[in-house]
């Protein structure tokens, strides 16, 4: 839309309502003259543009519905005026009579007067009602104004974010630009929503005009300086691609020199052709003439080549066959054989490479380029407990791709490991100790914690907030489903107890994350537990959502001083409806016992040696945790008990010990010392002063003393 088609819109209905109300006939002239001018410069703007169509149809609806309340203001004035019309011929012919009266009885003066004066009284009554009336078309054009003014904004600002949009698709090369000129667009739409929540104040029908004109320019101004900008930067970009392209008549001249030279080609191919053609002609003749000659011997030769096909045929099929280790004297080769036969029959190549012995267990290493498709650890791993009944191992044989060596391996566990005495400092090398568990924790903000029943993710997820608190400060909110649970032992403040609560808990995190509403004065974070189970129990349509809402939070909401700890069972990433493993890449994972095995596999980042590597060790651990456990007569619920997890997100991939439950509670945090000024925990010692100890906060910078 043009400048000119707002104002002329504003004041051709400002000057229709004025002429309609307006008692004064000067007033109405010019009115009429503002209505007539306001028209005509509407009508002009008409041809400004062919963008404006949609926009000006949506102001002729507007239009339409304003000049409906007009007509229905005009029904009632006209209304009034014949009532006042019919009073005042009443009115004429009662003084006409008075005045007989006056001139026949002049003691009937005293009866006239009050007469009159109740004329007058009717008279005060009916102007107050038409001045009323007034008023009410006086309102309505208030609020067609606003709505006049929200259209324009509203419109301005869908065809800049289609303008952009369209250049960012179509000249890819140009995004960084257009990303920054978001930044742009979102101080024009701070500004004018504020402009707009002022403009709603505003009554006084000058006013009205003069301030609604001043924002609708204003608007019209900023985007159009926004989309110019763009113009110019698109223009530059296509002008800079036409200086390094060539001329019309140089590529002519290039298409007519290859044709030229494809000409000449053709007839040079078309010669020897022509050769060839003469050759055939030749040799058919001639192979006519000792046909019959030669047809016995040549037969002959056919059916020894149909043999020799068939010997080959044979050879090439045994070619195909997998590779065996053909001396198989050990249990392990005979073993790796019948694993290259069962997947054989299954249609998979698995050639001999080496094998990797040590008596209680063996790797075999086979290769698989032979195949017409990659084949993944994944695809042959369900079939290891079927193999472990065919091949009477002791546990599923185990897939794994060594990337090093370019091979599939397998790991067998042929025998039971000889019991070797746990040497507790060999142990502290595999994990990180848990009196270091504080020291870890303290810097991270997004923490996924996942764990089998009973295995501690909620205590542990607690320990984790409490040490980020006492670092960072700040305050913490659960939200937990299972709040009436006996085995509920959280001291975190609850402030949702059910499934519904956690959901909308996320959605309103997830808001405030989108729209970077949160305080960013104090750091909070939010605990969401059983997470699986609140996904699960809303219909399977609306779970990505949920997802989409994760993957928000854990992306960004460090940026808003903002923290989050989500509670679940699996260690799978696909089982989060809506987001997948590169999601969690934002977040510390913390895979407590047995889940850490499955992390292992299902992790991207983790493959081969290292995948090999890690199992070992989390087989090391699982074994030191049991022996321990046993020899103190703990139960894996009891508090104390030894456990250990895998954490994944903060570094490479290492496991650590997890600390008892309750070691670190909430009411560390309410009882830590904190920074006056900024409630901080995060701050260390600046010596003394006068015999007290004073310290300095490394948030904030603040110096307080301590007693």
């Amino acid at each position: 839309m043009s400048n000119l088609t707002p104002i002329s819109l504003v004041l051709g209905l400002s000057a229709a309502i004025t002429v309609a109300v307006s008692p004064n006939d000067n007033v109405k002239f010019f009115g009429t003259l503002a209505s007539g001018v306001g028209i005509g410069g509407f009508l002009f703007s008409q041809w400004d543009s062919q963008e404006n169509k949609k926009q000006i149809e949506n102001l002729q609806k507007a239009v339409e519905v304003v000049d409906r309340q007009r007509r229905s203001s005009d029904d009632e004035k006209n209304k009034t005026i014949r009532e006042y019309n019919s009073l005042k011929i009443k009115l004429d012919k009662e003084l006409e009579l008075v005045r007989d009266d006056m001139q026949r009885h002049q003691s009937g003066n005293n009866s006239l007067k009050s007469r009159l004066s109740e004329l007058e009284h009717e008279l005060k009554l009916e102007k107050s009602s038409s001045q009323s009336k007034i008023r009410e078309i006086s309102n309505f054009s208030t609020g067609a104004a606003h709505q006049i003014v929200s259209e324009t904004y509203k419109t301005e600002l869908t065809k800049l974010g289609g303008m952009i949009s369209g250049y960012s698709n179509n000249y890819p090369e140009l995004t960084d630009f257009f990303q920054n000129l978001e930044a742009e667009i979102d101080k024009v739409k701070s500004w004018a929503v504020a402009e707009l929540e002022a403009y709603k104040g505003v009554l006084n029908l000058q006013s009205l005009i003069d301030e609604g004109l001043r924002i609708q320019g204003r608007i019209i101004s900023r985007c159009g300086d926004i989309k110019l900008k763009a113009s110019n930067r698109v223009n530059k970009y296509l002008t800079s691609l036409a200086e390094d392209s060539v001329s019309f008549s140089e590529y002519q001249d290039n298409i007519a020199q290859i044709s030229e030279r494809a000409r000449e080609h053709l007839l040079e191919k078309q010669q020897v052709i022509e050769g060839i053609a003469q050759e055939w002609i030749s040799a058919n003749t001639y192979t006519k003439e000792q046909y019959s000659t030669e047809f016995t011997e040549v037969l002959q030769n056919g059916k020894h080549l149909v043999d020799r096909i068939q010997e080959l045929g044979q050879e090439i099929e045994n070619m195909k066959r997998p590779l065996k280790w053909s001396v198989a004297s050990r249990q392990d080769l005979k073993t790796a054989n019948l694993i290259i036969d069962y997947f054989e029959a299954r249609g998979i190549i698995l050639d001999r490479a080496k094998v990797d012995f040590d008596h209680w267990q063996s790797t075999l290493s086979f290769h698989i380029d032979r195949n017409s498709r990659i084949i993944l650890p994944s695809e042959l791993e369900p079939e290891g407990e079927r193999l472990q009944q065919l091949c009477h191992t002791l546990s599923p044989v185990k897939f794994t791709w060594n990337a090093d060596d370019g091979c599939m391996a397998a790991w067998l566990h042929l025998a039971r490991k000889p019991v070797k005495p746990i040497i507790e400092a060999d142990i502290n090398k595999i994990w990180k100790t848990a009196d270091k568990f504080k020291t870890i924790v303290k810097a991270w903000s997004r923490v996924r914690v996942t764990g089998g029943s009973e295995s501690g993710k909620s205590p542990t997820a607690e320990n984790i907030a409490v040490c980020i608190l006492l670092a960072r400060g700040g305050s913490a909110e659960l939200f937990n489903p299972q709040d009436d649970s006996v085995k509920n032992f959280w001291t975190i403040p609850t402030v949702g107890s059910t499934h519904e609560d956690s959901l909308l808990g996320i959605e309103s995190l997830a808001a405030m994350v989108n729209q970077k509403t949160n305080d960013r004065s104090q750091f909070k974070i939010t605990i969401f537990d059983e997470i699986d189970s609140s996904i699960a129990s809303i219909e399977k349509k609306l779970q990505p959502e949920v997802g989409k809402q994760i993957s928000t939070i854990v992306k960004q909401a460090s940026h808003q001083n903002l923290g989050a700890i989500f509670i679940g069972q699996n260690a799978n990433a696909k089982n989060y409806p809506g987001m997948d493993r590169s999601d969690w890449n934002s977040a510390v994972s913390v895979h407590i016992g047995a889940n850490a095995y499955d992390a292992i596999t299902n992790s991207n980042g983790i493959v081969g040696e290292e995948q090999v590597k890690l199992k070992l060790q989390a087989e090391k651990l699982t074994e030191f945790c049991t022996t321990k456990n046993n020899e103190l007569g703990l139960e894996l619920t009891n508090p104390q008990a030894y456990r250990f997890a895998l954490v994944i997100g903060d570094g490479k991939p290492y496991f650590i010990e997890l600390p008892s439950f309750g070691t670190y509670t909430y009411d560390m945090v309410e009882s830590a010392v904190k920074c006056p000024s900024c409630e901080s925990h995060n701050h260390i010692s600046n010596g003394t002063k006068d015999g007290v100890k004073r310290r300095k906060c490394r948030d904030c910078g603040h110096v307080f003393s301590v007693t």
